[in-house]
């Protein structure tokens, strides 16, 4: 199966589509479609529904899915990590990290029921939540984490209370551990396997094998690639000197630093500064 591994914290499409070009995949992060208009099927993890003006389905790491466009349709993917929602704080981060689960079981439980005023301004929220991405692209927007904070609490408050305890075992447990890594980046003793494979309850070598399996890279390779772009991002959008995003990511000193990023870009993190900021 192709699996799709985003390290940015957000990415947005907005387009119409009238034959469905991907295989079916999976992710590493979460998406959130919204059908603005056209007909077809979805199908997600082995079942199928059609779909129609206004539908809304919510995805998380390891659903797999792919579309059947019956007519041309325009779709918005709203793809983002949980660690985008909080923002680096750890309270938000933990309230976040609860919406999206309960709203994953929701969908997966067939909770959510949309009224016509709910599907119109989700509608309306997104099509803001476009334009002020199409403005920039900065998945550090403020606006944009603001809005689509509203429009996950404008999901939330449309699912059924009906409780049921029938989950996707497989799916929830990645999306934990991925959250996990995506919350202790900054803290490498707590993202080691061993830790990691002590606190989800596998063995060291199990672990490894269902992380691969799960995301189609390696547990290491992932932790590298997902560091490696908050450090791009830092570089790119803030005003933190090399050495304090050494220390922010667990560096042993700047040897090591410049050793890690010039391994994977070719160049130190001072020269690819100074490329973003002449580019800007």
């Amino acid at each position: 199966m192709k699996r799709y591994i985003q390290h940015e914290y957000l990415r947005i499409s907005h387009f119409t589509g009238k034959v469905w070009e991907h295989p079916v995949h999976n992710h590493n992060h979460f998406e959130l479609i919204f059908v603005h208009q056209g007909e077809g099927k979805h199908a997600l993890s082995g079942t199928t529904v059609p779909y129609s003006r206004y539908a809304l389905f919510l995805l998380g790491p390891a659903d797999a899915h792919h579309f059947e466009i019956a007519t041309p349709t325009t779709f918005t993917f709203l793809k983002f990590t949980n660690a985008y929602l909080g923002a680096g704080d750890a309270t938000a981060q933990q309230h976040w990290n609860s919406v999206t689960e309960n709203l994953l079981r929701a969908f997966h439980q067939d909770r959510l029921h949309l009224s016509q005023t709910a599907q119109e301004r989700i509608d309306q929220l997104i099509h803001l939540i476009v334009a002020e991405w199409q403005d920039d692209k900065n998945e550090n927007n403020h606006t944009l984490r603001l809005l689509m904070q509203a429009l996950l609490s404008m999901v939330q408050t449309n699912i059924s209370p009906t409780i049921q305890t029938i989950t996707g075992k497989h799916s929830e447990k990645i999306t934990q551990l991925l959250n996990y890594i995506h919350d202790h980046i900054h803290e490498a003793e707590e993202i080691q396997t061993e830790q990691l494979a002590e606190r989800f309850g596998y063995s060291k070598h199990y672990l490894g094998a269902y992380f691969k399996e799960q995301t189609g890279v390696t547990l290491r390779e992932y932790v590298t690639r997902y560091k490696l772009h908050l450090i791009e991002n830092r570089l790119k959008h803030s005003s933190y000197s090399l050495k304090e995003i050494s220390n922010e990511f667990g560096f042993s000193d700047m040897s090591h630093f410049n050793k890690f990023f010039q391994k994977h870009h070719q160049m130190s993190p001072s020269t690819f500064r100074i490329k973003i900021a002449d580019k800007q």
